[in-house]
């Protein structure tokens, strides 16, 4: 399956829009959701030691809530962490990246990273794009690949950067992508808006392999 189109004039300031929705959004999940439940656990916290509960049940089942509070925090400020990726500016693509693929306590095989590129930064809208793409397919990975290995390749090729996400999973059948198949079609789409072009190959039982080629200048500048 591929997908591939020439950038509109006006569609570069899609990315920026996206880019800002997302900031916008973790934003708010920091600052309410996750801060939220970090006082109800601080609560349920305070209670334990209070000495007030006489009933090991009722501490067990008070633990428990506590332990899963906890969880809930851990996983919302992971999702943050992916909506607004501080690591971009800290270190680069590439460290992000890297940063990225060794996330402690992640599911899914440990995923092999090659790099052969010249480049030390890019235009900020193409290193997001590409560090976004790279986000979704390992996502897919983790969640639905059930894949034994799996690589992300970083090439850069003239004057265009090739992007390559591939698993040993489980497969697909790519002409079945349909609406709710999110990760995927964000891959195709923001290759679009890009000014570039992405390729999904899978097949039940055979793995996936998503190629992505993009120009190393970055989408053309709106007019």
């Amino acid at each position: 399956m591929e997908y591939q189109g020439n950038m509109l004039s006006d569609e570069s300031d899609v990315l920026d829009l996206l880019e800002r929705d997302r900031q916008w959004l973790a934003a708010e999940l920091h600052d309410g959701l996750v801060q939220d439940i970090t006082g109800a656990q601080m609560q349920l916290e305070a209670l334990l030691c209070s000495g007030k509960i006489s009933s090991e049940e009722t501490r067990a089942a008070v633990l428990k809530a506590v332990a899963l509070l906890r969880k809930a925090v851990e996983e919302a400020r992971r999702v943050v962490s992916g909506l607004r990726p501080p690591a971009l500016d800290d270190k680069g693509l590439i460290g992000a990246i890297k940063s990225l693929l060794s996330e402690d306590g992640a599911p899914g095989p440990k995923i092999r990273f090659r790099a052969d590129v010249a480049f030390r930064r890019l235009d900020p809208r193409l290193e997001t794009g590409i560090y976004r793409i790279v986000q979704e397919g390992v996502a897919n990975i983790r969640r639905h690949s059930k894949a034994e290995r799996a690589e992300v390749r970083l090439a850069q090729i003239g004057k265009r950067i090739e992007v390559v996400i591939r698993d040993s999973g489980i497969g697909f059948n790519p002409a079945g992508i349909g609406e709710k198949s999110f990760g995927v079609r964000g891959i195709l789409e923001r290759a679009r808006l890009l000014g570039g072009s992405a390729r999904v190959d899978s097949l039940p039982g055979k793995g996936t392999r998503i190629a992505v080629s993009l120009p190393l200048a970055g989408p053309p500048k709106t007019t």
